[in-house]
């Protein structure tokens, strides 16, 4: 009897995205590297029983956990538990958000997402090094293991080859390269415009540089380390001012960038409301890139104000950045390709106890069969032992090609216990 894909492939993920959770959820979801890092041993610790590994997949657009389990029942109710404590939400609720996939699903999905599939911008390339992020900072805390490995390398792998074989990567598409779109569509051109920077990060770097090449007059940086603002304006001709000074540089800015790491409010109602005064409610842009968002969402009711969330760009995005459907099936055909591999490699793995003992009773039975037949030959040269070897060893080989790769290459729903069994009865293997 066969069975399923999830007996066979013992991985599970849960998670939410953008298509399914506001950001209002999802920021209550947000693990920095940190706060990853304590997470993953906890829930290591808590799933004894059903969680053997666990790799966390956290972004501003999503926020999955990955697991290899010996229980798929008790791993599910267990991530439910965790997500839901850590989100301070009853399970109930964060439930009716949570997408779940099982065995080949699983693999499937993480390569769709490393490759660009699923993204709030299709093809955007900064979720590739946040996959290869999310395994290594698992495999600093302990949990990733060989499983896991295997399956965030297949797809890490598929993630590179769609961005060099097809032409989904055909250009640097990223959330950055909306905000400017979004600037330039309240704005116009932006070539007498002063942009402010909050936070010295990848995404900021990222996003300022977008908007440098669009033309716009100044960049101001800001940032709670300041030699970091000080780093990241000289790469950009910019300013960098003190984090302390933001009231006072609000009110120079045509557009705000936040994108701290920061876990509360970094721009307040009353601080924006003050800098508008200045401005005479000057029509002002502030795009809050954060998860969990740096801006108060009451901003949005100040006079000349357009707050956008991560949420807000998806409009943007659906109408400026469509890829056709033959790219999507190019980079699906790789997909699925790298999902074969891992397959294969996965069952490779689990038949390798057999396939050993297999090639160790053929080596023993091969051994003595050679020793007595050299004795009972008498003296012979070097070269026809040599060549008397050879022939046992090619004949061994022979033999036990088409078990061993018919074991290796299983589909992954096929049960190899009866495979296995026969084996073991055929060859007297215990």
């Amino acid at each position: 009897m066969n069975k399923s894909a999830t007996d066979s492939l013992p991985i599970l993920m849960m998670g939410l995205n953008h298509k399914v959770a506001p950001v209002a959820v999802r920021e209550r979801l947000a693990f920095s590297p940190e706060r990853a890092s304590s997470a993953l041993p906890e829930l290591i610790e808590t799933g004894k029983g059903s969680i053997r590994e666990a790799v966390l997949l956290s972004t501003c657009n999503r926020s999955e956990i990955y697991v290899h389990t010996r229980d798929m029942t008790g791993a599910n109710s267990k991530l439910q538990g965790f997500l839901a404590e850590h989100a301070a939400l009853p399970v109930e609720q964060l439930e009716r958000m949570l997408y779940v996939a099982r065995g080949e699903e699983t693999a499937l999905h993480l390569m769709q997402v490393s490759a660009g599939l699923d993204s709030l911008v299709l093809g955007e390339n900064e979720i590739l090094g946040q996959v290869r992020s999310a395994s290594e900072i698992a495999q600093s805390a302990g949990t990733n293991g060989p499983v896991l490995s295997a399956l965030f390398r297949y797809a890490i792998q598929a993630g590179k080859r769609a961005r060099r074989e097809t032409e989904i990567g055909r250009a640097d598409i990223s959330v950055a390269s909306v905000v400017v779109e979004l600037a330039e569509g309240v704005f116009g051109s932006l070539n007498d415009r002063t942009a402010l920077l909050i936070g010295a990060g990848k995404i900021s770097s990222i996003t300022a540089r977008a908007l440098a090449r669009s033309g716009l007059c100044c960049i101001m940086i800001a940032n709670r380390t300041f030699e970091r603002a000080q780093k990241l304006a000289k790469n950009l001709n910019g300013i960098a001012v003190h984090f302390d000074a933001l009231d006072e540089v609000l009110a120079k800015a045509d557009i705000v960038i936040c994108s701290t790491s920061a876990p509360h409010l970094v721009l307040h109602v009353d601080t924006v409301a003050k800098a508008q005064s200045i401005r005479n409610h000057r029509p002002l842009l502030i795009a809050d890139l954060a998860v969990p968002r740096d801006a108060d969402p009451k901003i949005a009711y100040i006079p000349g104000v357009q707050l956008a969330n991560i949420d807000n760009l998806e409009v943007i995005v659906k109408t400026r950045y469509p890829l056709t459907t033959s790219i999507c099936r190019e980079v699906e055909v790789i997909v699925q390709h790298e999902l074969e591999g891992f397959c294969q490699w996965y069952n490779a793995r689990r038949c390798a106890p057999i396939i050993q003992a297999l090639h160790q009773k053929a080596e023993t039975i091969y051994q003595t069969e050679v020793e007595q037949t050299l004795r009972r030959m008498g003296s012979l040269t070097p070269r026809q032992e040599q060549l008397l070897q050879a022939m046992g060893k090619a004949i061994v080989g022979k033999l036990l090609h088409e078990p061993t790769t018919c074991l290796r290459e299983l589909p992954p729903d096929e049960d190899t216990s009866a495979y296995i069994e026969v084996l073991q009865e055929l060859y007297g293997i215990q």
